[in-house]
């Protein structure tokens, strides 16, 4: 069978940043030693997810590939190991960086087998990820397993698994394989038994523990399940999902000609990714919410179980990979996911969704396309792009050394717009006028239709008017009794006209039957807010007025005619409970004009307390930080978070810090900061601290609580507190954590703050 290695000869290197940093190497070792078969794995494991601690006891079997094999080497980091033995009689052993070095009892020889049993402890923040929900998972980032597990940590490295769990009885845990057994020991304990009869990478073994509701289904022989806290997803949405699921095993397994390579499939839905840049193991995949569109995650994560399990990779993340998945789902019209914390792998999947589809060499993307049944036929294990291209090359005759980038922009011509100012210069006693047509940039070439429509006091009519170059004019023959015009572009481009009519047009414009030419008309009456009959044309307007969106576009106009004066904020209090999401933003928006109004200030406080929608929470925050007092928005800060609406509550200690003289601000967003709520309220007020603490014995204290966080996103954040620092407790602060720190991506940070 035709197996390898990814080598350098791809040249379209996705070249991505970490936090706008540099790209870390997460490569595996090409060619690791690896003198032995490691056959089979029996974990006996205890889960304590309050103190992110596990501890386990595996039962290792081998085979030597070699004569006198004296001594097995595992990887291991950060954990604890407390014994090795075999049939009960230890085993030297010694922990030497990141190697379990094992003392074999006996000397082996090529194809002898062996067994030994491994005890140890971990609660490596690398290996181990928990959030304040409750919920545990390994990490699925490149050598993170020997963080938690004590193995060979490669890719080139799979075994069959059998693992027993003794977790709380309250939680349920998901695994690689399927679920054997579930037995209550205790009160507080239960035992979990799982197994993997399909031998599976190491590199992509994974568990998780959490208050998982589990729904299930079947694709042909193979177990579909769904694990999410009952909380997480509306029941269709989990059903969705699961039919989704389905659906796209059975797609894919026709599209490769191959069945799904594991036993079951077992999808876990999260909150948080937690800059974990592999989302998926050997037939588990992990959904964060905070990625975007679950269904395109769990897409992507099925192809993933040909193209990054079955066939996998020492290079991670790897946009090549990106690139074969986002053509298998190509046709499921998958879409770019949301990437709040810069993840080199999403970033990948997002250029090849978007420009798959601009990739002009036709005949090279139907040549892959069509080739992956036999590529998977024949590879397995780690494989690169010099042995599809290889293959390709012997069905083509032409070597791809890489793919071509794709074309992002090539629409970007036929998209281009062009924005002119319209002057009217209308003479009511002639009555006659002409059009002043004014480039605001680049002119258009040719000639610019439009169709003008007049609207008179008995008739309606249509006629077609052009217009060219930075500037030009038209004249208008009008029809008797004339009320007003509109213009509307009849071209191939974008076309965008700002138009300065009448006052008495946009008044007449107003009692339009067609809404849309009342909200334009609205708009732009606040040209004229000058004018004195425009409060009382307004008014008289909106009393008869049904429609909402134009009830919104009248009552913004309105609010920057009244400015606040006294006695007019009753027509936008009013409208604060008012069902249309425009019409109450309009409302809010103008109460900002109403400062010192006990009333305004009470009834808009109201309104951003029981906002469900997040744009009228921003609305209404923006107008209460421009009428209220720092102490005030202090105290609504402490009330939100009191109540568990920590994302309400940081947004306005954001605002309150801008004017807080007390430091009371300071003092929430360090406990904030530095307490337990999720990564993404800590990371905003870490942001409020870096922005307005200065102080150097603060962050003395402060930076090496931060440094230890579980959450390396965090550690990372906190490495930009060092500029309150002295550059001697800079220098002790950094070689301290660079000796605990085990993220890579925070490692490349600290040296290049230290400049080495």
């Amino acid at each position: 069978m035709k197996k390898g290695l990814f080598t350098t000869l791809f040249t379209f290197l996705f070249v991505a940043t970490l936090f706008g940093q540099s790209s870390v190497n997460w490569d595996y070792k090409a060619y690791p030693e690896l003198p032995f078969l490691l056959n089979s794995i029996d974990l006996e494991v205890t889960v304590e997810p309050a103190s992110a601690l596990i501890k386990a006891t595996g039962t290792y079997r081998i085979s030597s590939k070699q004569p006198n094999l004296k001594q097995v080497v595992f990887n291991t980091s950060n954990v604890d190991v407390k014994e090795v033995s075999r049939n009960g009689q230890p085993l030297d052993f010694r922990v030497s960086s990141d190697s379990l070095i094992i003392q074999l009892q006996d000397t082996l020889n090529a194809e002898q087998g062996t067994s030994f049993l491994v005890t140890w402890e971990s609660s490596s923040p690398y290996g181990i990820n928990t959030d304040v929900y409750g919920n545990l998972w390994t990490s699925l980032n490149p050598r993170s397993r020997h963080h938690w597990i004590p193995i060979p940590d490669h890719p080139e490295v799979e075994s069959v698994i059998n693992a027993s769990f003794t977790i709380p009885a309250d939680l349920q845990v998901v695994f690689n394989g399927n679920k054997v057994g579930d037995e209550v020991v205790s009160t507080e304990e239960k035992r979990v038994e799982w197994s993997s009869e399909t031998a599976v990478p190491v590199s992509r073994i994974t568990f998780s523990v959490g208050s998982f509701q589990t729904e299930s289904a079947r694709s042909g022989v193979k177990e579909v399940s769904i694990h999410a806290s009952e909380n997480a997803l509306l029941e269709g949405v989990r059903s969705g999902l699961l039919s989704i699921a389905v659906e796209s095993l059975k797609k894919y397994e026709n599209t490769f000609s191959y069945e799904f390579p594991y036993s079951a499939l077992h999808i876990v839905v999260l909150p948080d990714n937690h800059w974990e840049e592999i989302q998926s193991g050997a037939g588990v995949i992990y959904l964060y919410q905070n990625l975007g569109s679950l269904s395109s995650q769990l897409k992507r994560g099925i192809a993933e179980q040909w193209l990054g399990n079955y066939h996998r990779y020492l290079d991670a993340p790897d946009s090549r990979y990106e690139f074969l998945k986002a053509l298998v789902t190509e046709s499921d019209e998958s879409v770019p996911l949301l990437n709040p914390d810069d993840l080199q792998s999403i970033q990948g999947w997002n250029e090849w969704v978007q420009g798959i589809g601009n990739m002009q060499d036709e005949f090279l993307k139907q040549t892959i396309r069509e080739s992956l049944p036999e590529l998977i036929q024949q590879m397995q294990g780690v494989s690169g792009w010099s042995e599809y291209a290889d293959f390709w090359y012997d069905q083509t005759g032409t070597y791809w050394k890489a793919l071509p980038e794709p074309l992002m922009n090539k629409d970007e011509e036929a998209q281009k717009g062009y924005t002119y100012q319209v002057d009217y210069r209308y003479d009511e006693l002639e009555p006659s006028l002409t059009l002043y047509f004014r480039a605001e940039s680049e002119p258009v070439g040719t000639l610019a239709g439009l169709e003008l429509v007049q609207y008179g006091f008995m008739d309606t009519t249509r006629s077609e008017i052009t217009f060219t170059g930075a500037s030009d004019s038209v004249a208008v023959e009008l029809i008797s009794g004339v009320e007003y015009v509109t213009l509307n572009p009849r071209t191939d481009f974008d076309l965008t006209l700002k138009e300065q009519k009448p006052f008495m047009f946009l008044i007449r414009q107003l009692r339009s039957s067609n809404p849309d030419e009342k909200i334009e008309a609205a708009r732009q009456l606040r040209d004229y807010t000058d004018n004195p009959d425009l409060q009382l044309a307004l008014q008289d307007v909106l009393e008869a007025e049904g429609e909402p969106e134009v009830r919104a576009a009248m009552l913004a106009t309105l609010g920057e005619i009244t400015q606040g004066a006294s006695g007019t904020e009753q027509n936008f209090l009013e409208q604060l409970n008012s069902d249309n999401l425009a019409t109450k933003l309009s409302a809010i928006r103008a109460l900002t004009d109403y400062p010192g109004n006990e009333q305004v200030r009470y009834a808009v406080r109201n309104t951003l307390i029981r906002a469900e929608i997040d744009t009228v929470f921003a609305t209404a925050l923006n107008t209460y930080g421009k009428l209220a007092e720092a102490d005030d928005l202090i105290s609504l800060t402490e009330r939100l978070e009191r109540s568990g609406d920590a994302d309400k509550a940081i947004n306005v200690l954001q605002v309150a810090v801008q004017t807080d003289t007390t430091r009371e601000s300071i003092s929430i967003a360090d406990r904030m900061a530095l307490g337990d709520y999720p990564y993404s309220i800590k990371k905003q007020a870490l942001n409020i601290l870096l922005s307005y603490e200065q102080n150097q014995e603060y962050w003395n204290q402060t930076i090496e609580m931060l440094m230890s966080d579980r959450d390396p996103r965090i550690r990372y954040q906190s490495l930009d507190a060092v500029q309150y620092l002295s550059a001697k407790k800079t220098v002790d602060v950094l070689k301290d954590r660079r000796k605990e720190e085990m993220d890579p991506r925070v490692q490349v940070k600290i040296s290049r703050v230290m400049g080495n």
